[in-house]
């Protein structure tokens, strides 16, 4: 059934307001319970000291995905690849695109396999997974900023999401079950400080 706010039908039992709809950023080949390291929010305490435009982070600004190194990094929606960059004291090697919606980030790569200006599909491979940057271990960093935000709002202009993704694709850390949030900080990398003239992802 078509509704305004989405050119396409929605799916039968689904229902999302902005018509966001995100698919796995990691093939289909891997099991359908890829395991979230870290979630959306997690250990302010830590990320409180990184800033975006001056304003400290509330939390972790993004979801964590534990997966192997050399693992194909697929786009979760069609977009055009705005920014292929490094960040030696934060997301390494990342990707981000541009979608009808807003933007979203894949960090901590090996490397990108998409330019800058290109156009992408919806599961297309844009980089290839590793642990490049302030990471403890090999995992993708995913993040989302939907239309309209605000980098200065204490998560640089990000937002969950794993409210727009399949709930079938998510399997939460243990100690998350039915909630969002806590989660053990003692084994987080350190990141680079926001420094004038730096400009985060």
């Amino acid at each position: 059934m078509p509704f305004p706010f989405t050119a396409t039908a929605l799916e039968p039992g689904r229902y999302e307001p902005e018509g966001i709809y995100l698919s796995r950023p990691f093939p289909d080949s891997l099991p359908a319970d890829v395991p979230i390291t870290q979630l959306f929010g997690e250990n302010p305490d830590f990320y409180r000291q990184f800033t975006y435009d001056g304003t400290p982070l509330r939390g972790h600004n993004g979801i964590d995905f534990g997966i192997n190194t050399g693992t194909d990094v697929l786009a979760t929606d069609d977009g055009q690849v705005i920014w292929v960059g490094y960040e030696a004291g934060g997301f390494g090697n990342y990707v981000k695109l541009q979608h009808r919606w807003g933007e979203s980030l894949y960090a901590h790569l090996g490397q990108a396999t998409v330019q800058t200006g290109a156009q992408v599909a919806r599961g297309q491979r844009v980089g290839i997974s590793d642990n490049s940057g302030a990471s403890f271990g090999p995992h993708l960093h995913f993040g989302i900023r939907v239309f309209p935000y605000v980098r200065a709002d204490g998560w640089g202009g990000f937002a969950d999401p794993l409210d727009y993704m399949d709930p079938a694709d998510i399997r939460l850390p243990s100690y998350a079950e039915g909630t969002r949030g806590g989660g053990d900080q003692t084994q987080l990398p350190r990141m680079a400080i926001e420094r004038p003239g730096m400009r985060r992802p």
